[in-house]
């Protein structure tokens, strides 16, 4: 593979201009307790939560009532898409079922699961500073992404590993995961440098900047994680990428459950691949068997648990 110091450069530069601010909301403290599936409040899911959640949606076809998820009804808004319908009521009923049987379901395994082919992509065009819509889907299939769970009591800091599997090859990542509402973000890590031998490039080969880069950074109140080395790493399947932590605040409330959403809008994952591939146009500035393509990818959320 031929070393393409001035592209790599402008890859690294490019993803470290893809930062975009994603908000934080504090928790707001109820008196009530936060049981995920526990619609009526009596400290339980049994089949009568699924029932009302099931009435809820039915009433909202008819204009009778509002499904929208709030402090009174989100503990059975299941998939966290913010309404209350007929899939949260069955992950309810499903829940309910498993613990008949003797099982102890999580609630993990109800999260919503959602594919992204890259037309929803918006990278920042370098004529104008601006995200622009890709509009095209990305090339490379098979691709998973799964950000962890976590459970901790208020004051705590939790940490939620991301997964990645499917992709053999990864030259680069421009990864935006928002800061959970009410969390505080303390710390993005990752193991990448002890794992792989990653290229640190030098100030000549970034065109003379004062100082070398690392091939990859973390830029916390945003909730970025941007990675680029000189050459394709080979991460194995379930490779944890990278690690998000954050802090519980004193006043959260036991059974608050925090979503932890990757911004697919903002997020690309990419490998080199050579001519002899089916692959697009060479990019203008690299050698001449050298292109890129990026992954669709399938991508599970994670929630964070106050105890």
């Amino acid at each position: 593979m031929k070393k393409a110091y001035s592209g790599i450069a402008a890859l690294l530069t490019a993803s470290f201009t893809a930062l975009g601010l994603c908000s934080t909301f504090p928790v707001t403290a109820a008196e009530r307790i936060r049981l995920m599936g526990d619609l009526n409040a009596d400290l339980k899911v049994d089949a009568a939560d699924a029932q009302q959640t099931l009435v809820l949606f039915t009433e909202s076809l008819t204009g009778q009532a509002d499904n929208t998820a709030n402090d009174e009804n989100g503990n059975a808004d299941i998939d966290m898409n913010e309404l209350i319908d007929a899939g949260d009521a069955q992950s309810i009923l499903n829940y309910y079922c498993q613990t008949l049987a003797g099982g102890q379901p999580l609630w993990a395994d109800f999260r919503a699961v959602s594919y992204h082919n890259g037309s929803d992509y918006m990278p920042i065009s370098a004529a104008t500073g601006e995200r622009v819509a890709n509009n095209k889907p990305f090339t490379l299939k098979g691709m998973y992404v799964e950000i962890g769970c976590a459970e901790g009591a208020p004051g705590e800091t939790v940490t939620v590993p991301v997964y990645i599997a499917g992709a053999e090859d990864l030259i680069s990542v421009t990864m935006f995961i928002d800061p959970p509402a009410g969390l505080e973000p303390t710390a993005i890590t990752s193991t990448l440098d002890e794992d792989f031998k990653l290229w640190h490039p030098t100030p000549e080969q970034m065109g003379g900047s004062e100082e070398a880069h690392t091939p990859y950074y973390a830029y916390l109140p945003k909730g970025s994680f941007v990675f680029a080395n000189i050459e394709n790493i080979h991460p194995q399947e379930g490779y944890v990428l990278a690690y998000y932590s954050y802090k519980i605040p004193e006043d959260a409330e036991s059974g608050t459950v925090c979503p932890v959403c990757l911004n697919a809008p903002k997020t690309e994952f990419t490998a080199y691949r050579t001519a002899e591939s089916e692959e697009p146009e060479p990019i203008e500035g690299w050698d001449s068997d050298v292109t890129f393509q990026s992954y669709q990818y399938t991508i599970l959320n994670g929630v964070i648990t106050v105890k």
